[in-house]
């Protein structure tokens, strides 16, 4: 494990901020009439290595069982509460395990100085 897994991993991390930030936006709006939920799309990382957000983008189809309101409810959000607490969950562990993955890094090579030194 050297600078470049602490690098791919810190790259993740990154990544994995911005969607924890979109989700968050859309558990917050989920009483917010008309309210689009935003996507995060991830692509490879540069060289085919990481990831990267490659768009945040809105949703545009609002066939999530919260926006099928009948007539006479209440108009809600286009937010499917399930969908967003599944995605944090998953999300946060990922999160989780890059930040483990970046202390292992830093310790490893923190060892390898040590040896040098």
């Amino acid at each position: 494990m050297g600078i470049s897994a602490a690098g791919t991993s810190a790259q993740a991390l990154s990544v994995l901020g911005t969607s924890l930030d979109a989700t968050a936006h859309n558990i917050a709006n989920v009483s917010t009439e008309g309210y689009r939920p935003l996507r995060t799309d991830l692509a490879d990382g540069p060289g085919g290595q990481g990831v990267q957000v490659a768009d945040v983008r809105r949703e545009q189809d609002f066939s999530s069982p919260a926006a099928s309101s009948s007539p006479g409810a209440p108009a809600v959000s286009g937010v499917d509460l399930t969908r967003e607490m599944t995605g944090l969950i998953t999300t946060s562990r990922a999160f989780e395990a890059n930040a483990v993955m970046v202390r292992a890094a830093e310790e490893t090579t923190g060892h390898l100085l040590d040896l040098v030194v």
